[in-house]
């Protein structure tokens, strides 16, 4: 199905009407030069790469001449252009999800979404809640017309291009704070999670921001207190918000005097609760108890109300009334942290211990992930600091396995772990038996390229399933996927096809910065994202993992030529000069440092690694190497892949994710950034012919496997998308190197934010 006619008419006015608040704005000049550029870029859509480049150059010609000042509207104008539409297809999806409804006849025992924003998340707040505004009334010009909506969407409008879109200071970590848990304990959110509920759904939410100290300087303790405290504020605001309803309905009836008594004590039980400090837990008890006392009094003079059911499923979900938090820490950290008694991991789980005196800590923090767990002694680290400052495993262990040797090994590093401490007795005893393990996709991905990183997560899962059946534990896999294809992207259904059983059971996955907002920002949207978990947990067909060795031989020379080209100090040099690499930490795009603390010069993290690649439209580290190792298979090893293929639901999910990512890269566009990085005119030629030679060798492995000739074949809308939005991204590309020529920071953080908008990915 292609882009229905009434979103394409909604995307018209709305640019239109961009148009017009932009030539009010900063006068009919400035208006007519953005516009002759964006007719401009309309006519390479679709075009070959050297046509694109070409016109590129002549942009990049004219906009050279333009005073800073210019650049800046302009880049604005074509960011805002890029959200617009993101927002009218946002306003499209949640109208059409109007009357959407889960009908599961059998339903996952929970799904838990961890939330976070350590990926490149870097449009402002202010303008995050302004696009928020808009997509409201977006969605009011579908049910209604237009018209109805055109005055006030033209006052955001000429509000929106006077805001900046990116953040021009580095976000705190309680900027973060706010940022996700605006969205994820919404009042309508919350209202939904608890609707959900009472239809046999159990969806629990989580967050890392305040905990994840994994290689960030200003996570710890305090903002540990932080996270508890801002969650704590909107909790209790959505109980007040309700218990001055009940209070209003109750005054109505002479019988409302009986209950006034246990009401003032809630009352007062709820104020104590105001700020989280140590012995927290001992308060949160007292309001449970005074609410227990409520319910029984109202139920004695037939007074039970709405309002009690709903907080008390509210405290179910969120027993600490706090939204929990799932702290991490680096192996080596942890490790050193068994002599050095200034770790900030100490001071963490010694707040943990203070603060939840009088409940159980796990209500506050629900797990501690030992970020490259790779051998039993990272186990047993974590195991002895948190029963040393705890008393006892009071929060669960759980290895993230997240690079090849902890993917490969995780079976075994569990099995001389359990030899050295009862896990499985302690499991058995405290969590229902159950065990939890983190599997990680970016770190898996940017070591040995996605197609392999996929196979060993996949190998890792069937593994451990096994090995923790055969303890008689029930594993619970949480999932640090989603958003990117590099990040195990791609549709829900597509996901968790080719998870095992117990994976789809208790279905656990992080939602990453973008994402938050896209899936819950709006409670239809919010429901249709858990409707497609039942979907597909109602779906699943029970299966095993087979050694497939001509799979192995493929996937092999695919790692071989991604880690050569990454570990190539020419690549390396390519990255610095013709990616924003050398800017990132300029980009004020998160709290966290974007280069992790290691020697040389090469040390990104993941996502921001992904950036670099999704900036300059090139992608690459999805694809390369795939076309090289097809190429040199014979044609019966070819044959067996392309069974293997038709068999497999990971091969599947990722091909249509390949497909998509090479339907979004633009050849032009990378060739010009190669032509302005600085590069000799050998280096230039030779990193042109590779790269290009590799990625036509890609389009061929994707066409000879799949036999179609369209990228999206899968979903004909979504090429569409990409081919409209496209080449409204070029000017930003253009802008983006001008601003790195200039030395100026604000209009490449502005040019970041478009293109991660157009993209519709941040990394």
């Amino acid at each position: 199905m292609l882009i229905q006619s009434d979103l394409k008419q909604l995307v018209s006015q709305s640019v239109k009407l961009l148009g017009e608040a932009l030539r009010e704005v900063h006068g009919k000049r400035l208006y007519l030069e953005i516009e002759a550029l964006r007719q401009e870029m309309k006519k390479v859509r679709g075009k070959e790469p050297a046509v694109v480049q070409k016109a590129l150059e002549q942009v990049y010609k004219k906009l050279s001449k333009n005073s800073s000042e210019d650049l800046h509207h302009k880049a604005k104008a074509f960011s805002l252009m890029l959200e617009l539409i993101n927002s009218c297809e946002a306003a499209y999806r949640s109208y059409r999800l109007g009357h959407y409804k889960i009908k599961a006849k059998v339903r996952p025992e929970a799904i838990i979404y961890v939330f976070t924003s350590h990926p490149t998340e870097s449009r402002s707040q202010k303008f995050l809640k302004l696009m928020g505004s808009i997509e409201e009334l977006l969605i009011e010009s579908l049910e209604e017309d237009f018209e109805s909506i055109r005055e006030r969407l033209y006052y955001f409008l000429k509000i929106s291009v006077r805001l900046n879109l990116a953040n021009n200071r580095r976000p705190e970590v309680r900027d973060e704070m706010e940022q996700v848990f605006h969205t994820v304990l919404d009042p309508a959110i919350l209202r939904e999670q608890i609707n959900l509920n009472k239809k046999g759904l159990n969806i629990s939410f989580r967050t890392w921001v305040g905990g994840d100290k994994d290689g960030h300087p200003k996570v710890g303790s305090s903002t540990m207190l932080e996270s508890f405290n801002l969650s704590r504020q909107k909790l209790l605001s959505f109980i007040q918000h309700e218990l001055k309803k009940f209070q209003e309905e109750i005054i109505l009836i002479e019988e409302g005097q009986f209950i006034k008594k246990e009401l003032s004590h809630f009352k007062e039980a709820l104020h104590a609760l105001k700020k989280v400090s140590s012995g927290d837990g001992k308060r949160v008890v007292k309001l449970k108890k005074s609410l227990e006392n409520l319910r029984k009094v109202s139920d004695k003079h037939q007074l039970m109300a709405p309002f009690i059911t709903d907080i008390e499923k509210l405290i179910w979900f969120f027993p600490a009334l706090v939204l929990p938090l799932e702290i991490r820490e680096d192996s080596e950290k942890i490790k050193n942290a068994l002599t050095v008694k200034s770790e900030p991991i100490l001071k963490m789980l010694a707040t943990l211990k203070s603060v939840s005196q009088g409940l159980e800590p796990k209500w506050y923090v629900r797990g501690f992930v030992i970020s490259m767990c790779q051998t039993p002694e990272d186990m047993l680290a974590a195991t002895t600091i948190t029963r040393r400052i705890l008393g006892s495993l009071l929060i669960p262990i759980i290895p993230l396995f997240e690079n090849e040797q902890g993917l490969l090994n995780g079976p075994s590093i569990l099995e001389e772990s359990f030899k050295v401490y009862p896990f499985q007795k302690e499991h058995k005893e405290k969590w229902g038996k159950r065990f939890e393990v983190m599997v990680g996709y970016s770190d898996s991905s940017k070591e040995n390229g996605v197609l392999p990183a996929r196979l060993m997560i996949e190998k890792a899962l069937f593994e451990l399933e096994t090995f923790l059946l055969k303890k008689k534990l029930i594993p619970v896999f949480f999932h640090g996927s989603g958003g990117s294809t590099s990040r195990g992207g791609g549709t829900v259904l597509e996901q968790i096809a080719w998870w095992p059983q117990t994976a789809l059971n208790i279905f656990k996955v992080t939602i990453q910065g973008e994402m938050v907002q896209r899936n819950f920002n709006n409670p239809l949207i919010m429901r249709s994202q858990v409707g497609k978990v039942v979907e597909g947990y109602q779906e699943f067909k029970p299966k095993k993992w087979k050694d497939h060795p001509e799979m192995k031989s493929f996937s092999g020379s695919i790692q071989s030529s991604y880690r050569e080209l990454v570990h190539d100090p020419g690549f390396q040099k390519l990255t610095t000069l013709a990616t924003p690499y050398d800017y990132l930490n300029l980009l004020k795009i998160g709290s966290r440092p974007a280069k992790r603390s290691t020697k040389g010069t090469f040390g990104l993290r993941a996502i921001p690694w992904i950036l670099c690649w999704t900036q300059t439209r090139l992608l690459l580290p999805i694809w390369w190497g795939t076309g090289k190792a097809w190429a040199g298979l014979s044609q019966n090893d070819k044959k067996r892949v392309e069974s293997y293929y038709q068999g497999s639901p990971l091969m599947q999910s990722y091909i249509k994710n390949l497909g998509f990512t090479l339907a979004k890269v633009e050849m032009g566009v990378w060739n010009f950034h190669l032509e302005h990085s600085g590069l000799g005119p050998e280096e230039k030629n030779l990193w042109r012919e590779r790269i290009t030679q590799e990625f036509e060798l890609s389009v061929v492995f994707f066409k000879d496997i799949t036999g179609q000739k369209d990228f999206t074949w899968f979903r004909p809308w979504l090429g569409e998308s990409i081919y409209f939005r496209s080449s409204m991204i070029h000017p930003l590309n253009v802008i983006q190197k001008l601003a790195l020529e200039r030395n100026d920071h604000v209009l490449l953080r502005e040019t970041v934010t478009g293109i991660a908008c157009g993209m519709l990915t941040t990394g």
